[in-house]
């Protein structure tokens, strides 16, 4: 290939992308009227907000939020009711696939060559719309029970029954507005709405002022048949390593279990109580003799003691 058409490959391309920047720019939406906190919309203050965790779920850990994230809450949480309705507007977003920038990716998909559709168009498995429903989501929990209007919707979404829906977004966002929706989470793991039950346990989780209320919840919910659902509240016992009395002959008895996995869960929990778990030490000493749990029982054992 010469230079001349080195030069008019990137000249195509230059236009392909003004086109469809144009194109997205006349046909997405103008915007809509938000509400301001100290010259900042709602808006700009999710963006700031936004922990970056709009994939998936993870019960192996805490979250610890940033000075910035913090002041974002308090900005939302003045915003008041002005603010829910649009949260509630985001947390329903989906990828329109009929949209311009789907069609215009699917054309260019068919008719440039696959070297120069893969430098216009990079892939991300979060989507914009994954990020819009996530940053709505912490902005109803930074909303608290401000919030509460939003529970029925926030219900008929945990149990929609579908993964990329808003199950995720629905749980984080009831798990902070009180009782009420607490109650809906504690009563969403059934072997009927797995990922539902998932998803509750992470976002009671993620509000340990929350859900170090409901050590007995986490407890049945360790010794349920999801495998996914008992390693989510095995962990998040773990974390919170509160109410030992409780917790520690639960995770014991786990330890004993056939399932394997589970057991290395229940190990690294219980070292999260430090010296409170000595009388699992015993058993976690005769363990390190099972090749499977081995690192995991003398990982344990060193933190218990």
């Amino acid at each position: 290939m010469n230079l001349d058409q080195r030069k008019a490959i990137l000249v195509v391309a230059a236009l392909v992308m003004m086109g469809a920047l144009f194109a997205w720019w006349h046909f997405s939406e103008r915007g809509r009227k938000e509400p301001v906190y100290q010259g900042w919309t709602l808006t700009q203050w999710l963006e700031q907000l936004d922990d970056g965790e709009a994939l998936g779920i993870s019960s192996g850990r805490l979250p610890s939020p940033t000075p910035g994230q913090l002041e974002a809450a308090r900005a939302i949480r003045a915003m008041g009711p002005e603010a829910l309705p649009l949260l509630m507007e985001d947390i329903h977003a989906r990828r329109d696939t009929n949209c311009f920038r789907i069609r215009f990716y699917n054309w260019a998909e068919a008719h440039l060559s696959r070297s120069l559709s893969s430098r216009l168009f990079s892939v991300d498995p979060v989507t914009e719309d994954d990020r819009i429903r996530w940053r709505a989501a912490q902005g109803l929990a930074a909303l608290g029970p401000l919030a509460k209007p939003a529970r029925p919707e926030l219900k008929r979404l945990l149990f929609t029954n579908y993964w990329h829906s808003s199950i995720k977004e629905a749980a984080y966002a009831l798990s902070t507005i009180g009782p009420e929706g607490v109650e809906v989470l504690t009563n969403a793991v059934q072997p009927q709405t797995e990922w539902s039950g998932m998803c509750a346990i992470w976002a009671l989780g993620q509000h340990p002022e929350v859900g170090t209320n409901d050590i007995p919840f986490f407890i049945k919910a360790a010794k349920s048949s999801s495998e996914g659902t008992a390693e989510g509240a095995i962990e998040v016992l773990g974390l919170f390593h509160t109410d030992p009395g409780q917790v520690i002959p639960a995770l014991t008895n786990i330890l004993t279990g056939k399932n394997a996995q589970l057991s290395q869960r229940a190990a690294r929990s219980l070292a999260q109580f430090g010296p409170q778990a000595a009388a699992a030490a015993p058993l976690l000493e005769v363990m390190t003799n099972n090749p499977a749990m081995r690192g995991e029982a003398l990982r344990a054992l060193k933190q218990i003691r």
